[in-house]
């Protein structure tokens, strides 16, 4: 029985449920990663506190058009109150310093996550409207799927080819070329059109070479390898100025991004993947793979 709205009507999910429950949790880190925004000056809480009425705003949205109808528990259940101070009801208001409002808002930022999280869980108890079905997957999505169980697997086929009967030579991935020539070949297993090193649009004055690119699903492909000198800080900038160039590279919906870190430079993988697929936008969605993860 499908619990009603205020208005007596039939409370039924608008999506299906795979579809809103992983929106949710892109809210929920996001959300996650803003509440740590390092804020120091008034215009930095200023900018801080529209960070956090943008992302509570859309995320009201998101709750209240996950169903058939408006004006329901979960919109309600959702929406901000700001905590009442005991000052107040005594007349004996002060000006909050700036730290206090810095607190403030991280402090908003950590109750609506926990209703997030509480919708997320709710959703497997909704009933789904009739009609209502997952998407259809596309053929660009099943390649894509496909080029990321691939870079999944880089590394074990790594391991598997250095060592060969008899010691015969073998590949051996020492740098970022070795990276390059196992994946050009690993590559030829599930797509026709695999074009390496392109150059991509010119950007900021310059431009720079693209890895591969798989014309026929649209997809570019970086690779990077780890070392001593590439690592975290230096390895996102990198990618971030990647980022930039190749948004506008023709005919390209996705951007993937492999990361092969051997040797365990990276310090937050998942850290790092969050901070470069937030810059992907509908027409340039980002895919991160970092192996060994």
């Amino acid at each position: 029985m499908a619990k009603k709205t205020i208005d007596n009507a039939p409370l039924l999910l608008a999506k299906d449920k795979e579809t809103l429950k992983s929106a949710v949790l892109e809210r929920i880190e996001l959300g996650e990663e803003l509440a740590k925004t390092p804020v120091v000056t008034a215009d930095e809480e200023d900018a801080f506190q529209k960070q956090f009425n943008l992302w509570n705003h859309v995320n009201y949205e998101m709750i209240t058009t996950a169903f058939t109808v408006r004006r329901h528990m979960h919109e309600h259940e959702y929406v901000y109150h700001r905590p009442i101070d005991v000052d107040d009801i005594y007349g004996r208001r002060r000006q909050p310093s700036l730290q206090d409002e810095i607190s403030e808002v991280r402090s908003a930022f950590s109750t609506q996550v926990q209703k997030l999280r509480h919708f997320h869980e709710m959703i497997d108890l909704q009933q789904v409207a009739p009609g209502v079905h997952p998407p259809a997957r596309k053929k660009d999505d099943e390649d894509l799927d496909k080029l990321l169980h691939l870079l999944g697997r880089f590394h074990r086929v790594a391991q598997r080819i250095r060592d060969r009967h008899d010691g015969r030579a073998t590949l051996e991935i020492k740098d970022e070329y070795d990276v390059q020539d196992l994946l050009y070949g690993l590559l030829q297993i599930d797509f026709d059109d695999v074009r390496p090193e392109e150059s991509s649009p010119s950007h900021a004055g310059g431009n720079s070479r693209i890895d591969f690119v798989l014309r026929l699903p649209g997809i570019l492909l970086e690779a990077k390898m780890t070392s001593a000198q590439l690592r975290d800080k230096k390895l996102g900038d990198e990618l971030l100025i990647d980022i930039g160039r190749y948004k506008e590279y023709p005919g390209i919906q996705h951007f993937v991004i492999f990361i092969y870190d051997r040797g365990d430079h990276v310090s937050n993988k998942q850290g790092m993947i969050r901070d470069l697929v937030r810059h992907s936008t509908p027409q340039f969605r980002i895919s991160v793979v970092i192996n060994p993860s």
